[in-house]
Order: C-alpha cells, then structure tokens, then sequence
C-alpha cells in the first residue's frame, strides 16, 4: 500500500499541514488505497527528499516528494481519473488556482493566524504536539526557535512585510476570486470534480474549520457557497478524517 508521511492530524483535517491534506484528499477522490504515516522529525532531512513533507512510498516502494509532483506522478503513472476531460485552457486555469492557493493564499490564510499570531501560536503548539496539555520545557523552546524560523520564511517570502490588516486584505481578496470563480458550479472548475478540488477543498478545510481565532477565519466561514462546497464534497468522496485534537466545531 502507497505510504504517505505526515506531521499530525488536526481538528477535520488528514495533516496539519495543508499539501499533505490535499494529497490524502486527491487519493480518496481517485479511489487509490494509502496509509498515512507519521514522520520521525528528527530523521526529516534523511528521509524526505527536499526535506519536507509530504513525500511517498509508493506500491513498488517508489520516493516521490512534492504534493504537485506526487500527483503528477500519479496521473502518469495509474492513469487521470479526474483532468482527464479538462481543455488546454481549463487545465492552465487550474493550474493558476493551484499556484494561488499553494504560493499566495498558504501564507497569508495558514502561516499567518498559526505561525505569526501570538494568540494561534498558543492554540497550535498542543495541536503540533498531538493535543498534549503539558509541553516538557525543551519542546517547547525547540517549537518556539522554529517558530522563528517559519516567521522569517514569512518575512522572506514577503508576505511577512506586511502589516496584519494588510495580511488580512490580501487574504480577503484572494478567498472573494476563489468564491467568484467558484459561484453557483457544483465543483470549482465545474459539474465535475477535478484534481484542483483536492486543494480548494484542503485550504477551505484548514480555514473554516481551524481552531485559530482571527478575522479572516469569520470572514471566510461567511462564505455560504463555500461552506455547502465543503459538505458536497465530503458527500461525494471519502473525506472525513474524524476529528483530531485542536477540534472546534465550524
């Protein structure tokens, strides 16, 4: 069975990380059976190519990394079950969607309210830990030096540059592009699903329904097409995860 490594699950979600999140919702919706498997963090650089997650074992005990590349390579090789009838132009939309949500819309909806707020700091750190109530002292200092890190990756990146109303603007415009573009279709790039819903779906999961408490997050749970998306789309796949520490009802 293909492995796929993780960090945790948190609250609705298969990882708290959103790239692993829409892997694990892109193989449910094509049907191919995979086991998530947690990452021995301290053997990350070792064992994952590039150093990140995710990455997979696959059948044939195949690495493949990347949750872009580990799609395309499953397309290749096992056939696509979702893009196959998409035109040249639909598939260059949805690769433009997918480049919003993984580049622009993942810092300023994900790193911002875990990562760069005190306030969600404090709410995610037992969630990275696995819902411990009790943090020993020398975790605690390794999450907060990483924590450094990731915030100047944000800094780096640029988004981290601007204020946190501006952060907040930024994010408000690219979730109104996803709900015009989404409107009354059944599914974002129309009546039937495609490989891009696993993303759309993975950070519409990783906002509306997280615990972290900030405007952006009452901002999209307003949505209404966004919340009944969520629910055809757990109708139609196999895409409940259950509920893992750091749930809160959406």
């Amino acid at each position: 069975m293909m492995k796929v490594y993780q960090y945790v699950p948190g609250w609705t979600v298969a990882c708290i990380s959103p790239y692993v999140s829409k892997l694990a919702n892109y193989l449910r919706m094509v049907g191919h059976p995979f086991e998530l498997v947690p990452q021995d963090l301290s053997r990350l650089q070792e064992d994952a190519p590039r150093g990140k997650l995710p990455y997979i074992i696959d059948d044939d005990g195949g690495k493949v990394a990347d949750s872009n590349e580990i799609i395309a390579y499953h397309k290749a090789k096992y056939g696509d079950k979702l893009d196959a009838g998409l035109t040249r132009e639909e598939k260059a939309v949805s690769l433009a969607w997918m480049r919003l949500i993984d580049e622009h819309l993942y810092w300023s909806g994900v790193i911002q309210p875990r990562w760069r707020m005190d306030s969600g700091w404090e709410t995610y750190v037992p969630i990275i830990c696995g819902g411990a109530t009790e943090i020993p002292a020398e975790v605690r200092e390794a999450l907060d030096a990483f924590r450094v890190h990731i915030r100047d990756e944000f800094v780096h990146q640029g988004m981290g540059l601007k204020t946190d109303e501006e952060v907040l603007e930024t994010f408000k415009t690219d979730v109104d592009a996803m709900e015009d573009f989404l409107h009354h279709k059944s599914f974002f790039m129309g009546p039937n699903p495609t490989s891009i819903d696993a993303a759309v779906f993975s950070i519409l999961t990783h906002t509306i329904e997280s615990p972290f408490a900030w405007p952006g997050r009452d901002y999209i749970r307003g949505k209404r097409s966004f919340v009944d998306y969520v629910a055809r789309m757990r109708e139609r796949f196999d895409l409940d995860f259950g509920t893992a520490p750091g749930a809160e009802a959406a």
